[in-house]
């Protein structure tokens, strides 16, 4: 079965750089993975800001996402990922195609708790 990972990034395209912060990233880049590792982009929304932290979660959720490469992430938005049953994984400073090579070969870790450097 297919699945859809999101990433905060920098840029709106997989060889960009994941973003540092959930929050202020630049866009959030979603891909499809297939069951043998293949994966394409399957949409880019550009982050305008929002009005609260869950706003990019529901945004997530209405796109079927499954899991979330974070390179940092506080504590609502974790917990609303948490409470949508979303998975959340440590990324890598890296490019988006690097993380999610790595989510596939199993070599990211999950995510146990908030951790972001810009609160």
């Amino acid at each position: 079965m297919n699945r859809i990972i999101a990433i905060p990034s920098n840029g709106p395209d997989i060889t960009n750089y994941i973003s540092e912060h959930f929050g202020h990233c630049e866009y959030f880049v979603g891909i499809e993975i297939d069951n043998f590792g293949s994966f394409k982009e399957v949409f880019s929304l550009q982050n305008h800001g929002h009005s609260g932290c869950m706003e990019p979660v529901i945004n997530m959720v209405k796109r079927n996402v499954k899991d979330m490469i974070v390179g940092g992430i506080g504590g609502r938005p974790y917990m609303g990922f948490i409470q949508y049953n979303i998975r959340l994984h440590k990324g890598i400073n890296g490019t988006l195609k690097e993380n999610i090579e790595n989510l596939i070969q199993g070599k990211l870790k999950p995510l146990t708790g908030p951790m972001c450097r810009g609160h």
